[in-house]
């Protein structure tokens, strides 16, 4: 007798949900522990690199405000930057002056320019001389009309520098103001430090856990290991910052995944954030070797028996996955052998794809019923639509006596209904299509004594190719009948040509348009009580929807009083006297 064999115990349910608990409690306890100890010697670590930093930015304020200094007690500054200048000589000689400023500055830690400029133009650079914008501009900068307000250094970034050597890098601005003695600004000294440069104060410390942003009082990043966020708004840090001043704590954890320190730097009325993100601490700071084995070492044997089985057993249900994923359209059945559960699955597969196999003939078969059937209903809501139209205007011709013009007419219907009856399912070439509309044409345009008229033009290379028979018949027939009733006179023009593998079609005509608010609706009404000015429109669309689904095109522009434009396209095939049914494939 042939034993079952159940594949639940064949996993061993039980071993692996035990070890799988176990091993949970384990890493939680274990890695709770660790996080806990990760995330304070971060914050410890953390503190002393934004220590570190506000000691070096203060020595750099220091040598800053030095150097403004030396350069303000100068006697002849005030003289030099005030003087008029009245020709080239003036201004040289005031350059040459003024480069002596510029010769005996001591070494900083970081390498920098220095603008002077003044109230009477000259704007010189310790780089190569020159600077990038005027001294009225300069005058008008922020933080130059800051430091004027407080007789102090204010610091400011800028995505480029005001000097030539430093114009294509972001920089940090320190401004000091030259004033009168009734505080009257005559000038000002800039010293320009490439952000890069003050970046190497606290670079090193980082890794991929901890971002440094200098953040000045507005909330503006005048520094930052992520360049992007350089010279734009962080209202939100800046916040946090006061936060942390407001309490007196160097640090605030936001949420489980970001701390944030900050210290207030006084100089530069600004502060120093560290950005920590926890989640990434354990790549930055890797647990210990023995941490990291020492719970694989005690459950790896287990572990791997369970595998073992696992994979033993799911061979069977992972070679039906793959046939099934490999079956490109219809499935085909599959041979397994395995446990009862897996012979069980393997004979509801198979009988699946039978049935499917049957179904998909049958869906197939009902689809092109339903498609042609649709086809034929718009047809025949169309030629009525069209005899009705066309009947119309004979009668108001014999009803003005116009016989010769009747006649005409009765003439061009025989021959447009000698070229499409029995023909109306038929897909026929873009000439003959056009035949068709211009004896349409011949027909309706006498009943408007010449008022209205009608073109059709269409390049060469796109008369052999294939389009649904009487397709343009209903756009040109509403254009006659509905685009005049108020201008009465007026031109419909069509237009046939190929984008790459499209067949597109204008109709376009200069009568009354149609109103937003009507247009808006057009598609959305209710065919079975739709107005037969609307059908020929939404019949066309609806055809064109059916014979190329997801491939054709049909929009309508219009403006009141200023005309319509219709617009319609459909992949294009070159026509062939085969295609005898409305199939474009």
């Amino acid at each position: 007798m042939h034993k079952q064999k159940s594949i639940l115990f064949m996993l061993l349910l039980p071993i692996c949900i035990s070890t799988l608990i176990l091993l949970s409690l384990c890493a939680g306890t274990m890695t709770a522990l660790y996080l806990k100890q990760v995330k304070n010697t971060a914050i410890d670590s953390n503190l002393e690199i934004l220590n570190q930093t506000s000691a070096s930015l203060g020595l750099l304020h220091n040598h800053l405000a030095k150097v403004a200094y030396n350069i303000r007690q100068k006697p002849y500054l005030e003289n030099l930057l005030k003087k008029p200048i009245s020709t080239s000589a003036d201004e040289y000689s005031i350059r040459l002056q003024l480069g002596k400023l510029f010769t005996d500055n001591p070494a900083a830690m970081v390498d920098y320019d220095i603008v002077v400029f003044g109230i009477n133009g000259i704007a010189v650079s310790s780089g190569n001389g020159g600077v990038t914008m005027t001294s009225e501009k300069l005058m008008n900068l922020p933080v130059f009309l800051r430091s004027a307000s407080s007789s102090t250094i204010a610091y400011d970034s800028q995505s480029t520098g005001v000097s030539y050597s430093t114009r294509n890098y972001s920089v940090i601005i320190g401004c000091q103001s030259l004033l009168t003695s009734d505080n009257t600004p005559y000038g000002g000294v800039m010293i320009v430090i490439k952000e890069s440069s003050l970046r190497q104060f606290y670079q090193s410390f980082l890794n991929k856990s901890t971002n440094i942003v200098l953040l000045s009082n507005t909330g503006t990043v005048l520094s930052s290991n992520i360049t992007s966020e350089i010279g734009q708004k962080n209202q939100r840090l800046l916040k946090l910052a006061h936060e942390n001043e407001k309490n007196g704590s160097p640090y605030v954890q936001t949420s489980q995944d970001e701390i944030i320190l900050s210290d207030y730097l006084m100089y530069y009325n600004s502060y120093i954030i560290s950005h920590i993100t926890p989640s990434l601490l354990f790549q930055s700071y890797p647990p210990p070797i023995a941490m990291i084995l020492l719970i694989p070492i005690t459950l790896g044997l287990l572990i791997v028996t369970i595998m073992l089985i696992i994979r033993q057993n799911l061979k069977p249900l992972k070679h039906l996955a793959n046939h099934m994923a490999s079956s490109c359209d219809i499935p085909s059945p599959i041979s397994m052998h395995g446990s009862t559960e897996m012979d069980m699955i393997s004979d509801a597969y198979n009988n699946m794809v039978e049935k499917l196999k049957v179904y998909l003939i049958q869906l197939e078969q009902a689809y092109e019923k339903q498609r042609r059937d649709e086809l034929d209903l718009l047809q025949m809501q169309i030629n009525p639509h069209f005899l009705y139209n066309t009947l119309d205007s004979i009668k108001h011709m014999v009803s003005i006596h116009n016989q010769k013009d009747a006649y005409k007419t009765i003439d061009s219907l025989i021959s447009l209904l000698r070229s499409t009856l029995g023909k109306t399912n038929m897909m026929v070439s873009l000439q003959e299509e056009i035949a068709n509309a211009e004896n349409y044409i011949s027909i309706i345009e006498p009943r408007y004594g010449g008022e209205i008229h009608a073109e059709i033009t269409a390049d060469n290379s796109c008369l052999n190719y294939q389009i649904p028979n009487l397709l343009l018949q209903p756009l040109i027939e509403n254009a006659f009948f509905h685009a005049f009733q108020v201008s009465k006179r007026g031109s419909i023009r069509v237009f046939f040509y190929l984008s790459s593998d499209t067949l597109s079609c204008d109709v376009i005509d200069n009568g009354d348009g149609i109103p937003a608010e009507q247009l808006q609706t057009l598609f959305s009404q209710d065919t079975n009580h739709l107005s037969v000015t609307k059908i020929g429109i939404i019949n066309v669309k609806k055809r064109l929807e059916i014979l190329f689904p997801g491939r054709s095109e049909f929009t309508i522009t219009s403006d009141a009083g200023f005309g319509t434009c219709i617009n319609f396209s459909f992949p294009a095939k070159e026509y062939t006297r085969n295609n005898k049914k409305d199939d474009p494939r």
